[in-house]
């Protein structure tokens, strides 16, 4: 028997053991190692992707409430919006007609156009006139730039705003708002816009969307008719071929249909024996402006400066004009606007 040498094979064989072992363990670490690596890499790039996303989102959301705001604002009001913007953290400069106004948001405290600006954000606001012509279109372009990861990023963003077509005065609104201080609300009526006929040389029913419906630069003032529908005189002054009745017998009496004609004043003030009409609700006056560009004329209304009320009677507070029965010179507004050179109110 050999037993020396069974001896040493066996003790060869568990050396040969040991050594196997602690490699295995050795390459299963490695392995181990490697996936965390991979992990806390991918978590890592995910955590920069999701942060970049909500950067993004971010931006969009503070971009978009600027550009709804702006479409809220009449042409004008941007522009005085912009020139009276003055708080800190605002530059302000003129480049090659191209006005730029930055915001920083790490010391600007307001908000612009309605918006807040995150300290980690700046705004560039840049507005050039969109018709080469003439002041009537602007293009505002918005780039917002964020850090992330110690990157600078931006998002871009753009619009055009119109110079808005201003009459010469407010339109006619016919809505219960509006006839709200008259005294047939209780009742149910009906209230038919007229105009006069020269041709039937009587009133006829119109529309508000007829252009002959007035013309308050040739004293023509715009006019309803307000029937109750309970009395039903509709039926009774009113031709089947839209000619209206100068009068009609009702209840053995006789009524004339002046009695049922309401008269629209816009709004308006008066400043220095100069008679204005003012912008929508506002006290700002509608002027005639004349622009000349290479052998050009432009004919617009534009909104200028506030004008005073005439008094606190008559005041066109909240609201764009005023419904008067013709006549009621017992009315300020009416007695006011009769004496303007929009009156006397032309009837035929």
């Amino acid at each position: 028997m050999y037993m020396p040498n069974l001896v040493y094979i066996i003790g060869n064989e568990l050396s040969m053991k040991k050594r196997i072992i602690p490699l295995e363990i050795f390459f299963s670490s490695i392995i181990i190692i490697t996936i965390i690596i991979f992990i806390i890499i991918l978590c890592l790039e995910i955590n920069a992707y999701s942060k970049r996303i909500n950067k993004k989102t971010e931006a969009t959301v503070i971009a978009s409430n600027i550009i709804e705001n702006i479409k809220t604002k009449s042409y004008i009001d941007i522009e005085n919006y912009i020139n009276e913007l003055s708080y800190m953290g605002i530059s302000k400069k003129i480049e090659n007609d191209i006005q730029y106004v930055t915001i920083y948001g790490d010391s600007f405290t307001e908000k612009f156009f309605g918006t807040q600006i995150p300290k980690d954000y700046e705004v560039e606001f840049e507005i050039e006139n969109y018709s080469e012509e003439f002041d009537i279109q602007k293009k505002i372009s918005i780039t917002l730039t964020y850090k992330i990861n110690n990157t600078y990023e931006k998002f871009n963003i753009s619009t055009v705003v119109e110079s808005e077509d201003i009459n010469e005065c407010n339109e006619p609104i016919i809505s219960d708002e509006y006839f709200k201080e008259l005294d047939f609300l209780e009742k149910e009526y009906e209230i038919i816009p007229i105009k006069y006929s020269k041709l039937e040389k009587k009133y006829v029913t119109t529309n508000k969307n007829d252009f002959e419906w007035y013309n308050y630069s040739a004293k023509i003032w715009a006019k309803v008719i307000v029937f109750s529908k309970e009395d039903n005189l509709k039926d009774l002054f009113i031709e089947e071929d839209g000619t209206v009745k100068n009068q009609v017998k009702y209840d053995n009496t006789i009524l004339d249909i002046k009695n049922y004609i309401y008269v629209w004043i816009p709004n308006f003030s008066i400043k220095d024996d100069i008679t204005y009409f003012r912008y929508k609700a506002s006290k700002k006056a509608i002027k005639m402006d004349v622009s000349y560009v290479e052998g050009k004329y432009l004919y617009s209304n534009k909104i200028s400066e506030d004008i005073k009320d005439i008094s606190e009677d008559c005041n066109f507070d909240g609201i764009y004009g005023v419904w008067r029965k013709l006549g009621d010179e017992a009315d300020l507004y009416y007695s006011n606007f009769n004496k303007t050179k929009y009156a006397p109110i032309k009837l035929d």
